[in-house]
């Protein structure tokens, strides 16, 4: 059954990798969308991020491009994609 992580916190839960299956997909949904600019934080794959939180954290110019910015409405397309979804926050 895959899982759509979406994470709200400040930095992404240590009980994620214990939780993580290889059918999920993570979606960086507030202030951590940080960690994808940091080199030490490896994140899961597939990996998304809310165009939001980005363009609010004026994060446009240094985001990786390997990781998707996605509007609300793809969000639910993405939500409708996976079984189930978890909110860390």
């Amino acid at each position: 059954m895959s899982t759509l992580h979406i994470v709200f916190a400040n930095e992404l839960p240590e009980a994620l990798t214990r939780c993580w299956s290889e059918s999920d997909a993570l979606l960086l949904a507030g202030p951590c969308v940080v960690a994808a600019l940091t080199a030490d934080t490896s994140l899961p794959s597939p990996c998304y991020a809310l165009d939001d939180a980005v363009r609010s954290r004026g994060l446009n110019a240094q985001w990786p491009s390997h990781i998707p910015r996605l509007s609300h409405s793809d969000w639910l397309n993405l939500l409708a994609q996976h079984q189930r979804s978890l909110s860390w926050s």
